[in-house]
Order: C-alpha cells, then sequence, then structure tokens
C-alpha cells in the first residue's frame, strides 16, 4: 500500500497553494490501438488525477503509478522490452508517461529523469512528433523511471482526461504562472538507418493468439537519432535552460504475433494504418 503524505495544511485553499489557474496541457493520442490498450492508458491514467506537487519537489512518474499487476485492474497487452514488442500486462501505460512528459517538458520543468521507447513508435508521430516519449518499467529489479522537478515556489495541480470517443488522453497543470516562454526547436535527424526489407520480418508464436490467427505487432521503421532542443526562458527574457533531449531509436522489422494451425511467412504484410 502506497503512503502519500498530505502537501500541506488541509485546511489550505487552491488559492493558498498558488494553484490559481492553468499554466499548460498537452494531448497525445491512441487511434488504432486494442481495446487492453485502450483500458489500460485508461487505468494507469487515473492514478494521476489530483495530484498535487510541492514547490520544488522531484515527481516520479513510477512512485504514482505503483504496481502494474492484474490485481491492480490492468490487463495482458502489448509491451516493449529490450526493443521488442511481447505480450505483457499493462500495455499502454506509455501512453500515459508519454503524455505526461510532453506537458511537462511544455511547461519548462528541468527533467532528472527520462528515457525514449526502442524505436519509434506511430501513436507518438502525431502532436508533439518523435523525440518527444517517455518509456517506464518497474518489475523490482529493473526501474525505468520519468521524473521532473517543480522548480517553483507555487503548488502543482496535475489532472487528466481520457476521452474514448476522441481516443485521446489530455493531461493538465495548474499553478501560478512564472511568466516562462518555451521554445521547442524541430527534431533534428541524424544517423537514419534504412527500414528493414520483408525479408527481414520476424514471426513469432504466441500461445495466447486464436488459431488461425496473425496480428501484426510492429510496423517497418527506420532507426535514427532524433535530437529535440529546448530554449526556457524567464519572465524578463533571459535565458534559464538550453537543453538537448537526444533519442536513439533503432531500426525495427515487421513482426507478426501468430497462434496455432499458422505457417509463418505465408501472409501478406498488413497496411499500416493509423499506426
Amino acid at each position: 500500500v502506497k503512503e502519500i503524505v498530505p502537501v500541506a495544511n488541509s485546511n489550505a485553499t487552491a488559492a493558498d497553494l498558488g494553484i490559481t489557474e492553468l499554466i499548460t496541457e498537452n494531448t497525445t493520442w491512441f487511434s488504432g490501438s486494442s481495446d487492453a490498450r485502450k483500458h489500460n492508458i485508461a487505468t494507469g491514467a487515473a492514478n494521476f488525477y489530483g495530484i498535487v506537487i510541492a514547490p520544488y519537489e522531484e515527481f516520479s512518474f513510477n512512485e504514482y503509478m505503483g504496481n502494474i499487476t492484474e490485481a491492480d485492474g490492468f490487463t495482458e497487452g502489448l509491451i516493449i522490452v529490450g526493443g521488442q514488442t511481447i505480450v505483457g500486462i499493462g500495455g499502454g501505460i506509455c501512453q500515459v508517461s508519454t503524455t505526461l512528459y510532453q506537458t511537462a517538458f511544455f511547461a519548462g520543468f528541468p527533467f532528472t529523469e527520462r528515457l525514449e521507447h526502442g524505436y519509434m513508435l506511430g501513436y507518438y508521430r502525431d502532436g508533439a512528433g518523435f523525440g518527444m516519449d517517455a518509456t517506464v518499467y518497474n518489475d523490482g529489479d529493473i526501474n525505468i523511471d520519468m521524473k521532473f522537478i517543480n522548480n517553483t515556489p507555487h503548488y502543482l495541480l496535475i489532472e487528466n482526461y481520457y476521452s474514448e470517443e476522441n481516443e485521446a488522453l489530455t493531461f493538465k497543470f495548474y499553478s501560478t504562472s512564472m511568466g516562462r516562454t518555451i521554445v521547442k526547436e524541430d527534431p533534428i535527424f541524424a544517423n537514419v538507418t534504412e527500414v528493414p526489407s520483408t525479408d527481414k520480418d520476424r514471426w513469432d508464436y504466441v500461445d495466447t493468439v486464436a488459431p488461425g490467427t496473425v496480428n501484426q505487432v510492429d510496423w517497418a521503421t527506420e532507426g535514427a537519432d532524433v535530437s529535440v532542443r529546448r530554449l526556457v526562458y524567464n519572465a524578463d527574457g533571459v535565458l534559464i535552460e538550453d537543453r538537448t533531449f537526444v533519442s536513439n531509436y533503432i531500426p525495427v522489422p515487421n513482426v507478426f504475433h501468430y497462434g496455432p494451425d499458422v505457417e509463418p511467412y505465408s501472409y501478406d504484410l498488413v497496411p499500416p494504418d493509423d499506426k
């Protein structure tokens, strides 16, 4: 059981804490996601509604996320481990961490920990674009987190909104504006590698896939080193941060999961619509 220590006197109002206005918001989309992935996104996002971060406090995604198990309401889906897509509990949680990361990015908060996915995912092509994702993982032995610091003298309130209809997740940050200006430069792609050819396709037998069924879980994507530069200016126009975030993505082939009664490599490539 996770114990959350109260951040302020229970009699304090939002205004007393400096929570007076919306300072930033950000949306990502999950069009084309499976029902299991959508369920996990909604379940995971619920852990981050109404969180209050104290002035100069470090926020840890995994601390508030807690356990990702069936007992905690999550279901089996596709997760990325070691640069490969496999079946596991909680597939979709990284959509939550990515949306939250982008919101903190555009608020100008400094990051103390962030790691990109192993390869570029179509879910994050729209909106902020590639180089703006954040993967998380915590199995007790391996802890990959996303952390940032509320480096202001005001409390920060985090809320989020899940829309099944729009297939979108939105995070909103409320506090007192510091008058900062955030500049995100266009991403720079370097060391771009070719998209793997179809003769590199990988077929994995998965016993949970129905007989006679083939599911494409990855679409062939080039590799690249993607750099995103962020400039943060204070209310006086003074540059207070100039940081470049570098994401190293490997190329991946088409990957298929198949069940019993299927002959591998016998199916045509599925068009990557909305992926």
